[in-house]
Formats: structure tokens, sequence, C-alpha cells
């Protein structure tokens, strides 16, 4: 699937995403399912340990659903 454009379309819509949540590096679909790849900004690894999953790695992550 193309992550190249969608935060541009998410700002079009009236979401407005800074670089801690622009982690969505791929995604592609298996039959009905959605993957994605997502990274956390390296400059925020230093508080991940702070949380199981850090809030942007998901928001990153659910960013995918948009795709499909």
């Amino acid at each position: 699937l193309d992550v190249d454009g969608l935060h541009d379309r998410f700002a079009a819509q009236g979401f407005a995403y800074g670089p801690a949540f622009r982690g969505l590096r791929a995604a592609w679909q298996l039959g009905e399912e959605i993957y994605a790849e997502v990274a956390l900004p390296a400059d925020l690894a230093p508080e991940a340990a702070r949380f199981g999953l850090h809030p942007a790695l998901l928001d990153s992550a659910l960013q995918a659903a948009a795709l499909g």
C-alpha cells in the first residue's frame, strides 16, 4: 500500500501530525488484513522504556487503517 502522501491527506482533512507521529514506514495488505511497519523516531527512544507501547508508535500503526 502506498503510504506516501498519507499525512498530506490527513492535513487536508484537518489532522496535523507532528514528527513524532509520522512513524508509518510501510504498509501492505494480505486479504482483508492490513499490516504496518512503524518506527519510533530516534529522538523519542530515550523515553520509550516508560511505556509498554509508546503512544506515538501505536498511533502510527493505527494510521495504516486509513489505507484500507
